[in-house]
């Protein structure tokens, strides 16, 4: 769904099996890794002009969930992490930032299946995949805040009557858990999940298919994407498309092809932009 939250080092890995029960889950924010950002710079001197290549009126504006609206990768590496080194995935070792990073941010479950147990029945990796979602909601219902300047942008939206959809690769329980927690149940016009379209992202049939019921051209449309695979939808959609920064390298985020990257909601990169666009929306 376009900024980015700063986090810290990660604290020891918990061993306590009793942890999951509701009455720890209070304690969740004192054991959640905290996962270290990348290494991404925005420069406070940037280009007098960055303006977004979008043609005059800006209609609406699209954005991906996981590390967009919020820093939920965090909880999902957690869960994953547990769950993975319970079942002695890796030989028992814990799973890695970098590899989750690599082989499971962004992708949609389906996908991970494949991905995480080639060698398992579809049936079993889902059930494993369903459980660990049902980790990630009891975590993140606990936890969850919305990204640096999410609300400026959510007004600044509505104030200039755009339209607006969210559209992700998480399961549709998490995506609706996220979007109640961060009081935008009234904001989003419109909510699309990868896996209920013929194809999830990285392809552009999610971007696509809001479009279609939003009613407007990827010409009037821009995107807010933090993962590479969310990149490469939206791009392939024919919508510029703004990277958040958070979890991922700027120069990954870049050769995805977004357009500019921006560090959190704040960003006087956005808002340059934002700026520069405001004129021609009602053109």
């Amino acid at each position: 769904m376009s900024a980015l939250v700063s986090l810290c080092s990660v604290p020891s890995y918990v061993q306590n099996k009793q942890f999951y029960s509701t009455n720890n889950l209070s304690k969740i924010a004192t054991v959640v890794p905290q996962m270290s950002l990348s290494s991404s710079k925005t420069s406070n001197q940037h280009k007098s002009k960055c303006l977004l290549p979008v043609d005059a009126p800006l209609k609406a504006i699209l954005f991906d969930i996981d590390g967009t609206l919020c820093d939920s990768d965090p909880i999902h590496y957690y869960a994953f992490r547990e769950m993975l080194q319970e079942i002695g995935f890796n030989g028992g070792a814990p799973i890695s930032e970098e590899f989750f990073i690599k082989n499971i941010s962004g992708m949609h479950n389906d996908e991970l299946c494949h991905v995480l147990f080639p060698d398992w029945d579809f049936e079993r990796a889902n059930k494993f995949m369903d459980d660990k979602e049902g980790m990630f909601r009891r975590i993140a219902s606990e936890q969850l805040k919305p990204l640096d300047g999410l609300e400026e942008v959510c007004k600044w939206i509505e104030d200039h009557g755009l339209k607006r959809a969210a559209v992700t690769n998480a399961p549709r329980p998490n995506a609706e858990l996220i979007i109640s927690m961060l009081g935008l149940s009234d904001f989003f016009e419109l909510l699309i999940i990868g896996s209920e379209c013929e194809r999830a992202k990285p392809f552009p049939d999610p971007y696509l298919k809001a479009l279609q019921e939003l009613g407007v051209s990827p010409k009037h449309v821009f995107v807010f994407e933090d993962s590479i695979s969310g990149i490469k939808a939206g791009v392939a959609a024919g919508m510029p498309v703004v990277g958040l920064g958070l979890r991922n390298p700027e120069k990954l985020l870049s050769e995805a092809g977004a357009t500019f990257v921006i560090k959190d909601f704040n960003d006087s990169k956005l808002w340059t932009a934002l700026e520069e666009l405001e004129t021609e929306i009602h053109t």
